[in-house]
């Protein structure tokens, strides 16, 4: 490679670097709003898609594969199990590389927030976080990694971290504090910059993105004075929406985002900025 830019002329296709066109995508965490979403974009790109969640998901699976594969005319496949056992992870993915043949790229999503006790939060909820938001993020994204090595091309890894990994949200005075949440999140945030420098030479980027409050379907049935409260720290006065996560992952996943490795990108609104 020189040491002089590119000319005009030989600039490449933002569309054709957008695209996913022959690509294999796996997203965990499928049955919710924003995995859901990334599965349907990736699609949407080209990518043959796995969506993953645990098996009583397996249902919605089924129809959001079902209605992905007919609208875009990719394949999809439904994929069952546990983020959080190693088994489990090796056993899923070992599924997806015989039914499409390899990974490109993964969207690393499965997480949950548990246990409303503050800093008195049980140790069978603060294990369950630590299982499913940390270590299952870095399971995931092993077996997966080992397989692009295995095969040579390379990939894209993104996992879903959050603004509560950079800043403790704001809660209604008297409020408690639950540590697992934001203690998690902020630990993938820096699982993907050391994965990154990992993979670095294998040709495997690892980013992170940190959704602020997205409409996913996450904070259905909550109280409304949570999101009258919720809403005034964002300087942009909304929350976000699916689309708007969506976007990121989408650039992330693709070779527009080709030097992007290491790096976490904020979608909160300009919450923390405060």
């Amino acid at each position: 490679m020189g040491l002089t830019g590119l000319k005009i002329h030989e600039l490449g296709s933002i569309y054709k670097m957008f695209s996913l066109a022959g690509k294999k995508a796996i997203v965990t965490g499928a049955s919710g709003g924003i995995g859901r979403s990334t599965a349907n974009a990736f699609a949407e790109m080209g990518a043959d898609v796995a969506l993953m969640d645990i098996p009583a998901k397996e249902k919605d699976l089924k129809e959001y594969a079902d209605f992905i594969a007919e609208k875009h005319g990719v394949k999809t496949l439904v994929l069952t199990g546990d983020v959080s056992k190693e088994d489990s992870v090796n056993s899923f993915i070992d599924k997806m590389v015989d039914e499409f043949g390899t990974i490109d790229i993964v969207h690393d999503n499965a997480g949950i927030a548990c246990g409303d006790a503050g800093s008195d939060i049980s140790m069978k909820d603060w294990e369950k976080s630590l299982g499913v938001n940390l270590t299952g993020v870095l399971l995931v994204a092993r077996a997966a990694a080992n397989v692009m090595k295995k095969h040579g091309h390379g990939g894209s890894i993104i996992m879903t971290a959050s603004m509560s990994g950079h800043i403790i949200n704001i809660q209604p005075r008297g409020g408690r504090y639950v540590p697992s949440y934001p203690a998690t999140k902020a630990a993938v945030i820096h699982l993907a910059k050391s994965m990154a420098m990992d993979y670095v030479e294998d040709n495997i980027r690892v980013n992170s993105i940190s959704p602020g409050i997205i409409l996913s379907g996450f904070h259905d049935g909550w109280p409304e004075d949570f999101f009258k409260e919720a809403v005034e720290p964002v300087p942009m006065r909304r929350f976000g929406t699916l689309d708007e996560i969506v976007g990121v992952v989408a650039f992330l996943a693709s070779d527009l985002a080709s030097y992007a490795t290491g790096s976490d990108f904020l979608v909160d609104g300009g919450y923390t900025c405060w």
